[in-house]
């Protein structure tokens, strides 16, 4: 909620130009999947979307109540978390979404079950987050963060070890728990670190924009990973046809595997984004905390 006082007028130039940037480029991202990236309408799309998103910043630049206001993402500190925020959800939500599949159309998992084999990284994430809470005002957001998501990358680069005949517990259960783990210790501090030094002026929107940078990551990710696994599905697949029957179910899971390869390259890129953008030490933190609760 904004504690803004005074004119509340609507931002309506920013909303059109941001959905509709945001729009084109996961359009954009889905079409290259089918038709390639060179085809005119994912080049269209994609331009479409770079004018869009730039059309937004100077709008954001200009009115007197803007959408985004930029002083809350230029900020070192919180843009690095936004961003940081961003490259999680395009790594993570396309985990959910790829390691599904391999569940119940690889391994024959019914959708309950699918859903109980996720279990072990929401109960991680709340053992460790414990933890990371405890940790926190010890050793600062920076020194939890950075091998969060390096171990988060690790369980990721673990799964591009399946196969059509590998088991849930031997292979996709540990790398539950690492990825768990790891990201414990990435979403506790991001809190945090996401609203350092903003005023009570922009309290709401510092809060919501790492929700939505999170969300938009989360699209944008899916979209891109999934054209990305279909590229690698089809390629597999033309070259693997002595396969004969089972051709399917290993193109499907090279298809997966490269795309969680991906995917833990973007959580080692948020490593190094949050590496290099975050600089706040345990004392700022505790300071900030603080004073966030007059």
């Amino acid at each position: 909620e904004s504690k803004a006082q005074g004119d509340n007028t609507y931002d309506i130039p920013g909303v059109i130009t941001a959905t509709a940037g945001l729009f084109s480029l996961t359009y954009g991202f889905n079409e290259a999947a089918t038709k390639g990236w060179s085809s005119s309408t994912t080049i269209s799309f994609l331009v479409a979307a770079a004018v869009l998103l730039v059309v937004f910043v100077v709008i954001e630049k200009k009115v007197a109540n803007p959408l985004m206001p930029l002083r809350v993402v230029t900020e070192r500190n919180r843009g690095g978390s936004y961003l940081g925020s961003l490259v999680v959800g395009a790594g993570l939500f396309s985990m959910f979404l790829f390691l599904g599949l391999y569940l119940q159309v690889i391994l024959g998992y019914s959708p309950l079950r699918s859903g109980f084999a996720f279990l072990p990284f929401t109960a991680g994430i709340i053992v460790f987050a414990g933890i990371a809470s405890q940790l926190l005002p010890k050793f600062g957001p920076r020194l939890l963060m950075v091998p969060g998501l390096i171990f988060a990358g690790i369980g990721l680069l673990m799964l591009t070890r399946i196969t059509p005949d590998t088991s849930y517990v031997s292979n996709v259960l540990p790398s539950l728990l690492i990825m768990s783990s790891g990201m414990a210790l990435v979403f506790i501090p991001l809190t945090s670190t996401s609203l350092h030094g903003v005023s009570n002026h922009d309290t709401g929107v510092a809060s919501a924009m790492l929700n939505t940078s999170q969300q938009i990551g989360g699209s944008l990710g899916t979209a891109l990973l999934n054209t990305i696994a279909a590229t690698a599905t089809a390629t597999y697949a033309a070259a693997n046809t002595q396969l004969g029957d089972r051709v399917n179910a290993f193109a499907m899971t090279h298809g997966f595997t490269v795309a969680f390869k991906f995917s833990a390259v973007l959580l080692f890129a948020g490593a190094v984004v949050l590496f290099f953008f975050i600089n706040i030490g345990k004392e700022s933190l505790v300071e900030t905390e603080g004073a966030g609760m007059h």
